[in-house]
């Protein structure tokens, strides 16, 4: 079985944004289906999990952006599972344009979790004959903490509700990713777009909650932002994001 899945679409009125360009919160979608499918494939998909009482969450994600696909435009992906870090299973993502060259990189880092317990599951313990495509990398980075960043303002507050939720019934990743984008205005997506982006996927959230946006600055880099998400009732952080700006 060839490790690499591999599929290739078109991009809709609805992935694009304002100035015509793939929005990020879809690129995560593409990915995370890309990833589904993939491991569906390989017989560790959510359908075969979820029999036996096991899930995947997305903990952790770094992208790198080198341009962004258009309306209409035609894209390849590809992903692959890397390998095992600690309790990590490691995926690479990479996407095409329709000259075959690579638009954008990415690399992630999911827990496989008992659905009862969230205790973590090693991937590989239970699929020792298990090959994973460790020599091809899209980004090497690896999952790494995201301090918090002191001097914040709330942007804006939002409850969960029904469209933000998946088949885990929690807040699916995308949305978050939605979220993110949504703390900086329209003129500021005009002059700007994103060169990189680095996620740290801290708690759930479910239908009901409500959740409190906080943006800031980064001290080294004077377009670069601090994103963080808390749990409106209890101040504990849900997700915090990085992101670098061209």
């Amino acid at each position: 079985m060839n490790p690499i899945w591999e599929n290739t679409f078109k991009t809709t009125a609805f992935d694009v944004d304002a100035n015509n360009r793939l929005r990020v919160n879809r690129i995560f979608d593409y990915f995370q289906d890309a990833a589904s499918y993939d491991a569906e494939r390989r017989g560790f998909g959510y359908n075969e999990f979820n029999l036996k009482g096991l899930l995947w969450v997305l903990s952790w994600v770094k992208f790198e952006f080198l341009s962004y696909p258009k309306f209409m435009d035609e894209i390849k992906i590809q992903t692959w599972g890397k390998k095992q870090h600690k309790l990590y299973s490691m995926r690479d993502v990479l996407m095409f344009n329709s000259k075959d060259e690579i638009i954008i990189k990415g690399t992630s880092a999911w827990l496989l979790l008992d659905s009862k317990s969230l205790r973590p599951k090693i991937l590989t313990h239970l699929y020792p004959k298990l090959e994973m495509l460790d020599t091809k990398d899209a980004l090497t980075d690896l999952p790494q903490k995201i301090n918090s960043v002191k001097n914040t303002e709330l942007i804006f507050s939002k409850k969960i509700c029904y469209s933000d939720i998946d088949l885990n019934r929690h807040t699916n990743n995308a949305k978050y990713i939605e979220m993110v984008f949504d703390c900086f205005d329209q003129n500021f997506h005009n002059e700007h777009w994103v060169k990189s982006l680095m996620v740290s996927f801290n708690a759930e959230t479910k239908s009901g909650d409500e959740i409190e946006l906080f943006k800031g600055n980064l001290q080294t880099n004077a377009v670069s932002h601090y994103v963080e998400a808390k749990n409106k009732n209890t101040g504990s952080p849900v997700f915090q994001a990085i992101i670098e700006w061209g």
